[in-house]
């Protein structure tokens, strides 16, 4: 948590090794605790801003999804399918590392509102559910009966397609949020320029 407080600082602009530099801790608590207020708040309403996030994630969930099956499959492929105690355990084990983790770590900078109220009810998160389910199922199953090279290939290209699905949704996502980015400043530009040009006229 030290580790993350000091990487948010640096992104909030806490830098400096002065002779203040030793009373940042609490500064960098600060800081991000005020980040996180306004994240809830920008957030936690469930308007475009929450939903491009949520979209965001999910798509980024589902491509970490394609890639791992994708790997599962190709050393299938190859002829050397992963051990089944390497999918039964410690992918499942794995993932849900990532998703405690991932969720924990929303919980902690966008809010309760966002994770329970706006991604938790995303109706893609099910889906993303099934689909890893699906991709690590297959791999379990071929892996533990004799399969056909056309049966890793079946599961290779499942893999390929969720990741370049996956991919194109989140390139979307972060086109359209910098898009919209540039529009509001453009926008602020814009009022500023009148604003400076009628207060020259009067």
């Amino acid at each position: 948590m030290e580790l993350l407080l000091r990487v948010l600082g640096a992104v909030l602009g806490g830098g400096g090794h002065g002779p203040g530099a030793g009373r940042r801790g609490p500064g960098l608590r600060r800081r991000a605790a005020e980040r996180r207020a306004a994240n809830d708040g920008v957030y936690g309403d469930g308007g475009s801003e929450a939903k491009d996030l949520a979209e965001l994630a999910v798509a980024l969930c589902g491509a970490v999804t394609g890639a791992c099956g994708l790997l599962l499959a190709r050393q299938g492929e190859a002829g050397h399918p992963t051990p089944t105690w390497t999918v039964v355990l410690a992918a499942p084990l794995c993932a849900s590392l990532v998703f405690v983790g991932a969720g924990g770590l929303l919980r902690w900078w966008c809010g309760e509102r966002f994770l329970r109220g706006v991604l938790l009810p995303h109706p893609l998160v099910k889906l993303e559910c099934a689909a890893a389910g699906a991709l690590f199922g297959g791999a379990v199953l071929l892996a533990t009966g004799p399969a056909a090279e056309r049966q890793w290939g079946a599961l290779s290209l499942g893999g390929h397609a969720w990741l370049l699905v996956a991919s194109i949704r989140a390139l979307s996502v972060v086109s359209r949020r910098a898009a919209g980015r540039a529009a509001r400043e453009k926008r602020v530009e814009k009022r500023d320029k009148t604003g400076d040009v009628e207060g020259a006229e009067g």
